[in-house]
């Protein structure tokens, strides 16, 4: 495909000043000639352009998700040889002059894109009722998937809709502002809206795309679990959730209808295992992934890796044998920025197998620390390659869900965490007990925290999952590898991420809008 460099006015608030932006997604007419947009073939095309798009925003969906949420050392790297990344997010130190995100987290230009999308598809008459009902599935569910991160991070945020250039090009950026909610549960209403018409849209259809590599009715309906759990038990502005109820039984009733049409991949560590063969891809455990391919696309996990070069003689790993030069045979000559801490590596019993396929011990002296291994690629003549799949949904998840859900709802959650737990250890593992609502919650959190390391859900889950008071997990530091902000008015205000400086001063809709808490930091 060639280059478009459209000037997007509706967007300009992601910039300081209005300028074009290069969007590999279309031909250069786009929008004058009138020669795309006519025929299934092209609309096929655009749909995986914005897939390829969603794919370049792994990493800042991963910053989101995972960064602030307690797992990550900053700091020196255990080989000393680097220094680790994104300590101010990591230590939670966010404010408005250093937010450690910027421009709305960058997600305004792929909601354009899928903006444009709906908009041609849904006037376009030479599709079918079936293809058309599928794309637009498709389409509403990744906006509701951009737009539940931009709630979850900011909570009130502009509600953009309309692919504006196509209609009407603003003729000044002033005509392009636009302001934030007045409600975090008026941007969270939309979102249902949008996951109530991506479910219409396809009509029942289950249809898979591309190995597990396009968004699904599957997908829709374990968003749609994640927004009505979370709007069951997460308190906007400042109050209570209402109907949490009704709320949880529309996501459990979503989430029992995804179970049945997946099943578990027997070892763990097969699950992320990358498959140099491309019809390999998307095992029966996998929901909706971001597809890598050798040789079309790396994740950023090479930033996890120590560099081949480093010294690690004299370390051992957890039974005593020595670790040899370059183990995880990564030849990697870059620096490692990113490490997890060893406290997490300590949750994990012997018996559990995730605890080694999601990272290599080291251990020198008093020295102890890990490297995480779970995305590391394939050797492709003996060139490690990052090409996993990233999973957003998977099985395992969709039982945790549901586990949480029933937890909530006073019922017993042992058959999911038990499904999830057996496969971990193998068949051995300790049978959970149901207990209290925290004790459940708790057992349930440390689960997806020993399950999902990595893929984005950690700081997510603080905020969500709950003690026995209701308040958030993310409160909770006398627990080990809980809580990481204290429940005072100095740290609790940064459940929401700060607008950055520069959006803040570029749209005059957003003065005085600054969340609660960072004005002036």
């Amino acid at each position: 495909m060639k280059k478009i460099f459209i000037y997007i006015g509706l967007v300009v608030f992601l910039f300081s000043s209005c300028k074009e932006i290069d969007l590999d997604l279309s031909p250069e007419d786009y929008f004058a000639s009138g020669s795309f947009w006519k025929s299934n073939e092209q609309v096929a095309g655009a749909m995986l352009g914005l897939h390829t798009q969603l794919r370049g925003q792994q990493q800042n969906l991963w910053n989101l998700g995972e960064l602030r949420g307690g797992t990550l050392r900053d700091g020196t790297s255990f080989t000393g040889t680097a220094s680790l990344n994104s300590a101010g997010i990591i230590t939670q130190d966010i404010r408005e002059s250093s937010p450690g995100i910027s421009g709305w987290a960058g997600l305004y230009a792929p909601i354009f894109q899928v903006n444009n999308f709906i908009y041609q598809v849904e006037k376009a008459d030479y599709l079918t009722d079936v293809q058309k009902g599928y794309y637009l599935g498709q389409a509403y569910g990744l906006r509701a998937f951009y737009y539940f991160y931009l709630f979850r991070t900011y909570g009130r945020v502009p509600l953009v809709t309309e692919p504006q250039a196509a209609i009407n090009t603003p003729t000044s950026a002033e005509e392009a502002y636009k302001a934030r909610t007045e409600t975090e549960k008026e941007t969270l209403d939309f979102i249902k809206s949008e996951v109530d018409k991506s479910e219409k849209s396809f009509s029942g259809n289950y249809e898979i795309k591309n190995q597990k590599a396009q968004w699904s009715l599957a997908a829709t309906k374990m968003l749609k679990t994640e927004v009505y759990l979370w709007s069951a038990k997460v308190d906007m502005d400042g109050k209570t959730p209402e109907n949490s109820l009704a709320e949880l039984k529309l996501a459990k009733a979503a989430i029992e209808e995804v179970i049945p049409k997946y099943t578990l991949v027997s070892n763990f560590a097969e699950a992320f295992k990358s498959a140099s063969v491309p019809a390999m891809k998307g095992n029966s455990e996998m929901i909706f992934v971001l597809r890598y391919l050798n040789g079309e696309a790396t994740s950023f996990f090479s930033n996890f890796i120590y560099a081949a070069s480093d010294d690690i003689t004299g370390y051992v790993d957890d039974n005593g044998q020595a670790i040899p030069k370059d183990p995880l045979q990564t030849g990697s000559t870059g620096l490692i920025r990113y490490e997890y801490k060893m406290d997490l590596y300590r949750l994990y019993e012997k018996a559990d197998t995730r605890a080694n396929a999601t990272f290599l011990n080291f251990n020198k002296g008093n020295t102890s620390a890990v490297v995480f291994r779970k995305f590391l690629g394939t050797l492709i003549d003996g060139v490690r390659n990052y090409s996993d799949d990233y999973p957003v949904y998977r099985l395992s998840e969709a039982y945790l869900l549901l586990a949480e859900i029933k937890n909530k709802l006073g019922e017993d959650p042992t058959a999911e965490i038990m499904a999830v737990r057996n496969r971990a250890y193998a068949g051995k593992a300790p049978l959970f007990i149901n207990g209290s609502f925290e004790a459940n919650e708790l057992a349930i959190f440390y689960e997806r925290t020993k399950e999902f390391v990595s893929e984005g859900k950690r700081w997510f889950d603080l905020r969500r999952m709950q003690d026995a008071t209701g308040k958030p997990l993310l409160f909770r530091k006398d627990l080990n590898l809980v809580g990481v902000l204290n429940n005072i008015d100095g740290q609790k205000h940064k459940i929401l991420w700060p607008i950055d400086l520069g959006t803040l001063t570029a749209d005059p809709k957003l003065n005085d809008q600054q969340n609660p808490g960072y004005k002036g930091t």
